[in-house]
């Protein structure tokens, strides 16, 4: 199967329709955004694993 360049799923079968309902969950973040966002949190939070000279 031949995915789309930006690496999304043509469908998925997860249903977040009662997180919709229960909790007015609406996500609003697309992949690219979201992808950089959680780097950003995970090298502040473990690090960047780059070792320093001095």
């Amino acid at each position: 199967m031949k995915l789309p360049r930006n690496g999304d799923v043509p469908f998925t079968h997860a249903n977040i329709s009662l997180a919709q309902r229960e909790f007015g969950y609406k996500p609003t973040t697309d992949l690219k955004t979201g992808l950089k966002k959680f780097v950003r949190w995970y090298e502040k939070y473990y690090g960047s694993g780059k070792k320093s000279d001095h």
